[in-house]
């Protein structure tokens, strides 16, 4: 079990209800996405775990964490989990995601299937990784982003410095919403969020063979 306590103003239940639901947040415009704790769910699920919440209003919050007990690594061997069945890879990616936490998790699942990561916040970020000389198979990219520079923006200024790389688009708006409007081509690999690990693997492996 891990559990993390702040030390802020609690969550009446109002609030509470709608915790882990994908993009509720009460930060104002820019300060959140409210994906985190519904990351965080997702992993805990997906791990055949728990996750609780514990507030009240004036005595802030804690959230336990709670995931099974490892039966061993000759018998998760031998039972085939999921990880294994997941398709898998070696390449160097170039993440950009605003929001830590995602960024996070989204890194850590990337290096545990056999992956090389640079994670960054920013475009701007990810143009200084290219001109230090940084060498990438692919560009993970959210497609709305902070600091003047959207995921295909920087998905074009990567293509002028590396003309063969191959590009894959995350977001909270639906593929749809994203082509709709002009943000993404019609033909690009696109994975909306919260995501499991397996969506990743498998839609990373999809753009990478695009």
């Amino acid at each position: 079990m891990i559990a993390v306590k702040d030390a802020g103003t609690g969550m009446p239940p109002e609030v509470l209800a709608r915790a882990v639901e994908p993009f509720f947040t009460t930060k104002e415009a820019g300060k959140g996405s409210g994906l985190g704790l519904s990351m965080v769910y997702g992993f805990a699920q997906q791990s055949a775990g728990q996750m609780r919440i514990e507030t009240e209003p004036g005595q802030g919050t804690t959230v336990r964490l709670y995931l099974p007990r490892a039966a061993g690594a000759a018998a998760a061997v031998a039972s085939g989990g999921a990880a294994d069945e997941m398709p898998r890879g070696s390449e160097r990616i170039l993440l950009v995601e605003d929001d830590p936490l995602v960024r996070g998790y989204i890194e850590s699942t990337l290096r545990d299937l056999g992956y090389t990561v640079v994670g960054t916040g920013a475009g701007r970020e990810a143009l200084e990784r290219l001109n230090a000389g940084l060498a990438f198979d692919i560009l993970v990219t959210d497609v709305i982003l902070p600091g003047g520079m959207s995921g295909p923006m920087i998905a074009a200024e990567v293509r002028k410095r590396r003309a063969g790389i191959k590009v894959l688009y995350i977001s909270g708006y639906t593929g749809d919403a994203m082509q709709s409007d002009g943000r993404v081509m019609p033909d690009a690999v696109f994975l909306g969020k919260p995501f499991r690990q397996e969506d990743l693997a498998r839609k990373l492996r999809e753009a990478l063979a695009a």
